[in-house]
Order: C-alpha cells, then structure tokens, then sequence
C-alpha cells in the first residue's frame, strides 16, 4: 500500500493538469515514491484527456487516469477517485493550481505527527472574492448550520488529506444525490482545521458560475436536513390561524355594522400572498421527492469510460 494518494477532479482543464502534476512530483519530493496519482477526468470536452494520457505515459510514478463516459459532475469525479485510492492517506485536491499542494504536505504531516486526528481540512481564512459572493457564501454557512444536525465548517473545501479510516467511512454511503462537505462533517471523525490562500488559476476560467453555485447550495441544505419542510408546514399552520382569525372579525363586523363590497386590492395581495407561500411550500416538497426519484431510479453516480495506468500501476499490479 502506498502511503499517500492525489486524487484529482478535473474538467476542462487541458493546460492545467500538466501544471498541477509537475507541483505535486516537486512538492512532494520526500514522499513521491510512494505516492499514487488518481485523475479523473469528468467528461471534459477540451484536451484534458489527451493530457493526462501523455502524464501516465510518460510518468515514472503511479498515475491512474479514470476517464468518464460524460461529464457526471465534481462529487461524481471525487467519490470516482476515492474508490479507487489504495493508499494510507488520501488528498483531494483541485486541478486549477488554486490549491498549492504545498498545504497538501503540511496536512500529510500534521497527521503523521498527531495521530489522535482521522483528517486534515484546509478552510479559506480571507475569501479573494467579490463582496457579493463572499456575502452569500457567508449566508449560506449561516442558513446550514443553523438547520442541519451537524456543524459544517464555514469556507472549508473539499480540499483535504484523510486517513483510510475515513475514507472506508465515506465510501460505505450508498446516497448518489452527495454534497462532500456534509459528508465529510456527517461521518465524524477528529479534523484538523488548518487556513490556506487560494491562488490565482493558472489558465482557464471557473466552472462555478453563481447560478450553480446557487444550486450546489441548495442541494447541501436539503441533503443534510429537513427542515424545510417543518417551516412550510409551520407557514401552513399559521396561515391557516390567521384566516380563521381574520374569517371571525369579518363576521362579527358584518353582523355589527354592516360590511359594503370594498378592499379588492387587499384581496388581490392576499391571494397572491398565499399562492406565493404555497408554490414555495410545495416546491420544497418537490425538491425532496425529487432526491428520492433519483435515489430510488438507483443508477450509478458515475461511468467509466476507461482507465489509463502508468508503467509503474501496470508492473506493480503485475506484481501482485
């Protein structure tokens, strides 16, 4: 068994990849040796596959290449590279040079060094973002926290080194519908958390536009508590006194003083009021049966196309 792994998600990421790999072999030099490479390539549509087979071809390392059938998307492209990480200890990290693998190694050492810790978590201490989206990220740690049964960490990646302990824990999770960071605070185990910079990409552009990083939001809310629903039942409820409230003073008034036909504009913003709250409320629902459908359909997160192995996977293999 190797002592550490890199697992890679990537997506279109041609340029990068190359770059990525050339820091990893120069950062960990102490450990290179007995250090495995797991890129997984999540259906990119540019060159990336091309690069990373000329990686394993050329490496003398251990490096897998898990190419997929499609793009599945980046919890797909992890969970791919840790079912097949055969190391002691495993990092996940990003393919877009934000993630210096130098915090890799300090991570790696820490749990070397404390073995009273399962795993090491990177989390940004000062965001390089757009106030705006540093405001909803903020919000949405808030809104988490605050519903779900367990802490999430706020500004913590995926960015991460775990022990194999860990790692068996969050494979045994059967769920396709998966949000990695609740995962990776569901499970438990003692974290270190440790602050990192995040670093300019080499090339390329971000795959994370707002309205996915919206929708990724929302997937983590709802996969870690219900507590939606309980609010829209709650909104229900207290709708509901409300209108019995409002139906006994309409009636009492009427018998008392006699009512003319008047008060269509707040009837009008009434009934929009409470469309507004019930689409909401079943929208929710919707949200929820949704993740079911897609649990019960029982598909397989991922597919692969096909695995590309370095000389040296290939002699070891023949090995054993």
């Amino acid at each position: 068994m190797k002592k550490l792994c890199m697992v890679v998600p990537c997506y279109n990421e041609e340029y990068n990849v190359k770059l990525l790999y050339e820091a990893c072999v120069k950062t960990l030099e102490k450990y290179i040796d007995d250090t495995e490479f797991v890129f997984v390539n999540d259906g990119s549509a540019d060159g990336t596959a091309r690069s990373l087979k000329e990686i394993a071809e050329s490496s003398p390392y251990a490096v897998k290449v898990i190419n997929f059938s499609r793009n599945f998307g980046k919890e797909a492209a992890l969970l791919a590279g840790l079912k097949y990480s055969e190391s002691e200890y495993t990092a996940i990290i990003d393919a877009d040079m934000q993630q210096n693998p130098k915090y890799v190694l300090r991570m790696l050492e820490v749990l070397e060094e404390h073995p009273e810790y399962d795993m090491a978590a990177a989390y940004q201490d000062r965001r390089k973002e757009s106030k705006l989206l540093s405001f909803f990220k903020g919000a949405f740690y808030k809104i988490i926290n605050s519903l779900a049964t367990v802490e999430i960490k706020s500004n913590a990646s995926d960015f991460r080194v775990i022990r194999r302990n860990v790692l068996e824990a969050v494979l045994s999770l059967p769920e396709k519908c998966r949000f990695s960071k609740g995962i990776f605070a569901w499970i438990g185990f003692e974290t270190y958390f440790t602050p990192y910079e995040v670093e300019q990409r080499a090339t390329g552009r971000t795959k994370w536009s707002f309205g996915k990083l919206f929708k990724y939001a929302i997937d983590g809310i709802l996969d870690f508590t219900v507590k939606p629903l309980v609010i829209s039942s709650m909104l229900g409820f207290l709708f509901c006194v409300i209108s019995f409230v409002g139906f006994i003073w309409i009636f009492i008034k009427t018998l008392a003083f006699g009512d003319p036909v008047a008060g269509f504009p707040t009837l009008a913003c009434l009934i929009l009021l409470l469309s507004g709250v019930q689409l909401f409320a079943v929208g929710i629902l919707g949200q929820y049966m949704s993740k079911n459908y897609v649990e019960m359909k029982n598909r397989p997160p991922f597919i692969v196309k096909e695995i590309v192995k370095s000389e040296s996977v290939k002699k070891d293999e023949e090995e054993k």
